[in-house]
């Protein structure tokens, strides 16, 4: 039962921390946001990489795994 719960909070930590980066991050270029965004299932990651370009226009280059999602938008 302590793995389970273990795995849940884990779980929780990344999920929150990504959600985080996503909607209230001041740097579309945080190095754990974009660690976990780049490592999520494509249309995460592209609906991620939406959200931060919404959030942040004016950045001149993609953050690391939205680079196929940021000229697109």
């Amino acid at each position: 039962m302590f793995i389970v719960r273990l795995l849940v909070l884990l779980l929780l930590a990344v999920g929150g921390y990504w959600a985080y980066y996503v909607y209230a991050a001041n740097s579309p270029y945080d190095q754990i946001g974009t660690a976990i965004n780049s490592r999520l299932p494509e249309p995460a990651r592209a609906y991620g990489c939406t959200e931060l370009k919404k959030r942040h226009a004016d950045a001149a280059t993609a953050p690391a795994g939205c680079e196929g999602h940021w000229t697109a938008i």
